[in-house]
């Protein structure tokens, strides 16, 4: 293994080792770099989206239990049955309303995050695409 630290030290290596008239490849090598480095910066995007929809779990479990608290002491002190019955019906609309805006909530967390990672890995595609046309160009003049 090389002395260099980096995750491409042995590709460097690799790479110099092979010559391919006309193919520039240390132009080839940074390519990768980038490649690698898209991923990479999209899998923090992912993991940063991914922590934030458990921090917001964790919020939802929280406010639900008190939630649950709070009706419970609701219930509690109904006077008659008809009163329960209605008290019980508005919790469960009001629980029904809650765990349906939750729901929306984090489904749309994910797919910002999802949004974001793709957007990092279409960028570097784009610029992986026209950095390939400039080596094809290259290439040919040559």
């Amino acid at each position: 293994m090389s002395d260099n630290k980096t995750p491409f030290a042995d590709f460097d290596s690799l790479f110099k080792q092979m010559q391919i008239p006309g193919l520039d490849m240390d132009a080839m090598m940074a390519a990768y770099r980038k490649n690698v480095e898209a991923v990479a910066a999209a899998t923090q995007a992912v993991n940063e989206g991914m922590q934030a929809l458990i921090r917001r779990q964790a919020e939802i479990i929280k406010d639900s239990l008190e939630q649950m608290r709070v009706a419970t002491a609701e219930l509690s002190s109904a006077k008659d049955s008809k009163e329960l019955t209605d008290r019980q019906a508005e919790i469960a609309r009001q629980a029904f309303e809650k765990a349906s805006a939750n729901m929306k909530e984090l489904a749309e967390m994910m797919t910002k995050s999802n949004a974001d990672s793709l957007k990092i890995i279409q960028a570097r595609m784009n610029t992986g695409l026209t950095e390939l046309q400039d080596m094809m160009n290259k290439t040919i003049k040559n």
